[in-house]
C-alpha cells in the first residue's frame, strides 16, 4: 500500500527538488528533538502545521517508519523554532529517498487468525536534553504497533502523561496504553470474522499475543490480579484492569528480544542498521 501522491505533496510543500536533494537514511537524528525555547526563530516559507498534518496522515496509514519522527515534530506544530523546521526537512529528505516505498500487507499463516501487539517505552528519553526545570524532560515515551495476521494496523508514538520512576513502570504504562487499542480491536476482529463466516472456534482460530521485552513488566502482566510485585505496589491499580482482560481474553504474554521489538521504532531513533532492520521487518521491504 503506497501513498505516492501524498509523499509528492509533502516534498513539494517543503520546496525540495528531488533531482538535487540529498536523501537521508533515517527520518530523525539519534538525539531527541527538544523545545529549544531560546533557539533561532522559524524562518521557512512553508506552512509547518500543514506539512506535519500530511505527515501524520502518511505515518498512520502506510509509513509506520515515520511514526517516531513525526510525533516529535508534531509537539511543536503551533510554535516551531528553526531546529524544528530542520527536523521536519530531514523527514522530507528521508522521503525523497523512499518516495516509491509503502507498506506491504501480506497476511501470514492463513490457517490461523492472530493479533500481535508490540508495546515499548523509552524511559525518560528527554532527560539531559531539555531544561531540567521542565517536568516534561523526565516523561517517558510510549510506542506500540498492533498487527493483525502480520499486517500492522495500529501505530502509536507519544510522550506519557504521567512520570514513571523506573523502566518497568514506563513499560507498564506503555502496555496499558497499548491495551486500550488492542482490546477493542480484538472485539472488532471477532465481529468481522463472524460476518465473514470465519468461526473462531475452529480454523482459523484467533490467537492474541502481547510481546514485551522488559522482564519486570512481563512478570507483572502475567500476575493474576489483585496480586502484584513489590516494585509495582504504588501503581498496581492502573494495571489491574488490563491484567484482568488478559486472563479473560486468553492473551498470551511472551518475552521478545529487544532487537525484534517492533515498538522500539516508535519510541526512539535507533542506529541506522537497527532502524533499517526493524523497518524492513515491519513494512515487508
Amino acid at each position: 500500500m503506497k501513498q505516492p501522491g501524498l509523499i509528492n505533496r509533502i516534498i513539494t510543500a517543503l520546496r525540495f527538488d528531488v533531482n538535487e536533494t540529498t536523501s537521508k537514511k533515517t527520518p530523525a537524528e539519534r538525539k531527541p528533538l527538544t523545545k529549544d525555547e531560546n533557539g533561532e526563530p522559524a524562518q521557512e516559507s512553508f506552512s509547518y502545521a500543514s506539512v506535519v498534518g500530511m505527515l501524520l496522515y502518511l505515518a498512520g496509514h502506510s509509513r509506520p517508519d515515520l511514526c517516531y519522527s513525526v510525533s516529535q515534530v508534531a509537539r511543536f506544530m503551533f510554535a516551531p523554532k528553526r531546529s524544528h523546521e530542520i527536523a521536519l526537512k530531514r523527514i522530507g529528505r528521508y522521503l525523497v529517498g523512499t518516495a516509491d516505498k509503502g507498506i506491504i500487507l501480506d497476511p501470514k499463516n492463513a490457517t490461523s487468525l492472530h493479533i500481535d501487539a508490540y508495546p515499548d517505552a523509552d524511559f525518560a528519553g528527554l532527560y539531559g536534553y531539555e531544561e531540567s526545570t521542565d517536568p516534561v524532560c523526565v516523561r517517558s515515551r510510549t510506542g506500540y504497533i498492533i498487527a493483525v495476521a502480520n499486517c500492522p494496523v495500529v501505530v502509536y508514538s507519544s510522550l506519557q502523561t504521567e512520570t514513571a520512576l523506573s523502566t518497568m513502570q514506563a513499560e507498564i504504562y506503555a502496555m496499558a496504553q497499548c491495551c486500550k487499542a488492542l482490546f477493542p480491536l480484538v472485539e472488532m476482529v471477532k465481529e468481522l470474522s463472524g460476518a465473514a463466516g470465519l468461526p473462531l472456534g475452529g480454523p482459523p482460530q484467533m490467537k492474541i499475543t502481547l510481546h514485551e521485552d522488559n522482564s519486570g513488566a512481563l512478570i507483572l502482566a502475567k500476575t493474576i490480579p489483585p496480586e502484584f510485585t513489590p516494585q509495582s505496589k504504588f501503581y498496581a491499580l492502573k494495571t489491574i484492569w488490563f491484567r484482568e482482560q488478559i486472563v479473560v481474553l486468553g492473551i498470551e504474554v511472551v518475552k521478545i528480544e529487544t532487537k525484534l521489538q517492533w515498538g522500539d521504532i516508535c519510541t526512539k531513533m535507533p542506529p541506522v542498521i537497527t532502524f533499517e532492520f526493524l523497518r524492513d521487518l515491519i513494512m515487508g521491504w
